[in-house]
């Protein structure tokens, strides 16, 4: 009998029932290979597609507090721009540029003030972060824009050293060394613009008055005509402004003998007329021969002081402020210092410049309502600027 029939049996009865475990243990690898390299391909693909994509929509431009500074300059046109709503653009294109800068940070100061408050609320942050933190609202007295103090941290004294340090007698050339720095221009202006303020409204006597008014007319003269570096010696400007520190730290105690604290005020005015004219010399020779009450100042002037002026919360804040701006010898970088109130102040930033529509108007906006069960618990907050304890109910 041949064997080749039964060959073919035995060839006929494995094609007709295959063994399904060998075709999975052969297959199931290949099958494997190819989903690993789909997904290393997908990811690959979603890697250069996301970072594309993120580029163009402003994703993830500020991630640290560091890169938060650089560009807080351009965060109150960015928020005016994304979330406030147009309501007249015919308005806002023939706008002056400067005022409608003003207007932006105007704005948006109120919302970041408010921003800055509800962190406090939350302990997130202390009472010291907050005021450096805080936008001071727009003043008409001072004219260049008031960044936080955070921002204008040691910018001062620097400004100092590098008008001390400058070789030559070029003003363009120190100016534009100031002016590279935003907000080293703008703390050197408002601290001039501030002190003179200050100073002039202390003063009660006119022939006072017409004295820190010739000081200032000089120095305003010598900028205009380019002669700033040939006006005025900049080795006294750390004496001068040591003694401008003395002053508000006069200024910013709180002493109930108004005698004592006028003549304490007197001597320090008279210190600065002093270095101003013989250290500094803005023209010191001519301001004493126009000034015939400049000798009697020296003597018996700058008597008449106005010690209520302090007490005032506006001018007690300008001075604070002022006193910060020119003591504070070291950049405040981490600041606030916890990690949750810094993820929110760059979630918060970020946010501004990626793409979104325009802003509808309040009025275009679907109203809602929501209904929060609440549990009123009396708690009590003790702030140090206050001599009282603020009672309020916090809701649960």
């Amino acid at each position: 009998m041949s064997p080749w029939p039964i060959l073919n049996h035995v060839e006929s009865s494995v094609a007709v029932t295959p063994n399904i475990g060998v075709i999975i243990a052969i297959w199931s690898p290949v099958v494997l290979v190819y989903f690993m390299d789909a997904q290393i391909w997908f990811a690959i693909f979603s890697t250069f597609f996301g970072g594309i994509y993120g580029a163009f929509s402003h994703l993830g431009e500020i991630r640290t507090l560091e890169m938060f500074r650089s560009r807080f300059q351009s965060i109150p046109a960015a928020f005016y721009r994304h979330l406030v709503p147009l309501t007249n653009q015919y308005h806002r294109k023939t706008h002056p540029v400067e005022a409608k800068e003003r207007k932006n940070i105007a704005t948006f100061s109120q919302v970041w003030n408010e921003f800055i408050h509800s962190m406090l609320m939350e302990d997130l942050i202390s009472t010291w972060d907050r005021d450096l933190l805080q936008m001071p609202s727009s003043s008409s007295d001072v004219s260049v824009v008031q960044w936080p103090l955070f921002l204008l941290a040691g910018k001062i004294p620097i400004a100092i050293d590098m008008a001390k340090n400058f070789r030559g007698k070029d003003d363009a050339g120190l100016f534009t060394k100031i002016a590279s720095d935003v907000y080293m221009h703008n703390a050197v202006i408002e601290c001039y613009e501030t002190l003179g303020d200050i100073i002039g409204n202390l003063l009660e006597d006119e022939a006072d008055k017409s004295i820190v008014r010739d000081i200032l007319y000089e120095v305003d003269i010598s900028i205009q005509r380019q002669r700033f570096l040939t006006s005025l010696q900049m080795s006294g400007l750390p004496l001068l402004s040591y003694k401008l520190e003395k002053l508000l730290e006069i200024l910013l105690r709180d002493t109930e003998d108004a005698d004592y604290l006028r003549e304490w005020i007197r001597n320090v005015l008279l210190d600065l007329m002093e270095i101003i004219v013989l250290d500094v010399k803005v023209y010191g020779n001519e301001i004493t021969e126009r000034a015939t009450s400049f000798r009697r100042a020296l003597e018996q002037g700058f008597s008449k002081i106005d010690i209520a002026l302090i007490g005032q919360k506006i001018w007690r804040e300008k001075i604070k402020r002022l006193y910060f701006i020119l003591t504070c010898r070291e950049s405040v970088i981490n600041i606030p210092p916890n990690l949750e109130a810094q993820r929110r102040i760059t979630f918060f930033a970020n946010s501004l410049f990626m793409n979104m529509p325009d802003a509808p108007k309040v009025r275009d906006m679907l109203s809602f309502r929501s209904v929060i069960v609440e549990i009123k618990l009396e708690i009590y907050h003790c702030f140090p600027t206050g001599n009282k304890d603020w009672k309020g109910q916090f809701p649960f």
